[in-house]
């Protein structure tokens, strides 16, 4: 009888092992799955940047004075624009979408 108490032993061992790297293979997985999605985001994210490229207001007007042209581009203006002209974009694209109004 010690021969299967030792045996169940090592079969309730063995499974257990393998439940906890079946338990593994899907954080994996998971962690992976996460990791692809968060790239996808980053590569889309550096595509946009010659999206707005064009949106830079203060290299377009060329009769400011420097000094109006400095500190538009220190504040960020050009980037701003970029961000209401997406947002407007977005906006415009979710109207297109029967049932999201979004309070509008």
């Amino acid at each position: 009888m010690d021969w299967f108490a030792e045996t169940w032993n090592e079969a309730k061992q063995f499974f257990y092992s393998l439940v906890l790297t079946i338990q593994d293979i899907y954080k994996d997985i998971f962690i992976w799955l996460f990791e692809s999605f968060m790239d996808i985001s980053i590569l889309a994210i550096h595509g946009l940047d010659s999206f707005f490229e064009g949106l830079d207001i203060a290299s377009h007007i060329s009769s400011l004075p420097p000094e109006v042209s400095y500190y538009a581009s220190a504040i960020g203006l050009s980037q701003a624009m970029g961000m209401i002209i997406i947002s407007i974009t977005i906006r415009l694209l979710l109207q297109l979408i029967p049932f999201v109004r979004l309070g509008s």
